[in-house]
């Protein structure tokens, strides 16, 4: 079997590995809460994906070796070095495989262990993500009648500020015991908001009890 090229390639650079790495590792997931809901006990609310984590460890050979490619390894250290210190988005790819991911080099550590000057490296890499702009509903007029959204006789109400994987339909099981698009779609008209799938990290939202 063929030897695979681990790649990183950033701008009109493209640097790949003397030495294929003998593994390498992968570590993905998702945002995960449990509550703790009336009468049904814990639930679990799944969030959104989170960035990937990836990592390799590697050799920078310093001497001729027939299964490396190259035996200069300070082009490598200061390439690894640049990036680090200049924050450089850099995609990283494994041949042969689906890995080919835009990352920000998180950690690049290396150094001598067997006084060949041959020089070992672990690079820990996170997945960048750039952000779309979103377009953020204008807060409700407080002078401005709330409609359905008035609170009623008997209507109680409290506050609950978004985080980071927060929706709408999670925030009305995690209140309602009920997230279906009818729970979350009152929520929101009570709340002034035109487009129930935008919400902010850190928005303030008035949940009242019971839901109008």
């Amino acid at each position: 079997m063929a030897e695979r090229d681990f790649i990183f390639r950033q701008g009109s650079t493209e640097l790949i590995l003397p030495v294929t790495p003998q593994s390498y590792e992968v570590s993905k997931g998702i945002n995960v809460e449990i509550v703790n809901i009336h009468e049904l006990g814990d639930a679990i609310l799944t969030g959104y994906g989170t960035l990937a984590t990836i990592k390799i460890s590697c050799m920078f050979p310093a001497n001729d070796y027939s299964f490396a490619s190259d035996n200069d390894p300070q082009p490598y250290i200061n390439q690894f070095a640049k990036w680090v210190d200049g924050k450089r988005r850099v995609r990283f790819i494994v041949g042969g495989t689906r890995v080919n991911v835009p990352v920000i080099i998180e950690e690049f550590r290396y150094g001598e262990n067997d006084g060949t000057n041959d020089i070992y490296a672990t690079i820990i890499m996170r997945e960048h993500r750039i952000l779309a702009p979103v377009q953020v509903a204008a807060p409700p007029d407080a002078n401005t009648s709330r409609g359905d959204g008035e609170s009623g006789p008997g209507t109680s109400e409290q506050s609950y500020t978004a985080v980071y994987g927060d929706t709408l339909s999670g925030i009305c099981r995690k209140f309602y015991g009920n997230g279906s698009a009818d729970y979350y779609n009152r929520l929101a008209k009570y709340n002034g908001k035109s487009n129930p799938n935008i919400l902010m990290t850190g928005e303030v939202l008035r949940i009242p009890t019971p839901l109008p």
